[in-house]
């Protein structure tokens, strides 16, 4: 493995997969990476589209890029 594989497999561990595991295993739901996300752009269940604000947007268009970038390794 390259020294930039490392760096992403140890940021994927410890920066992602031990806080994710903790939140979850304790029961701390609002801990996990979503819901901290969610928080910050203060998503709401049935928020109609029209009261989305450019946070929203740009939360939309990076996920869209990143479903695509991962599962379809396109816009790399």
């Amino acid at each position: 493995m390259t020294a930039w594989q490392w760096y992403w497999l140890g940021w994927i561990l410890v920066g992602f997969a031990v806080p994710e595991t903790i939140a979850l295993a304790t029961g701390r739901y609002k801990d996990t990476l979503s819901e901290t996300v969610w928080s910050w752009a203060n998503v709401r269940a049935g928020m109609p589209i029209w009261q989305w604000n450019v946070l929203h947007i740009a939360l939309l268009a990076f996920m869209v890029w990143l479903l695509g970038h991962m599962a379809f390794r396109i816009w790399r």
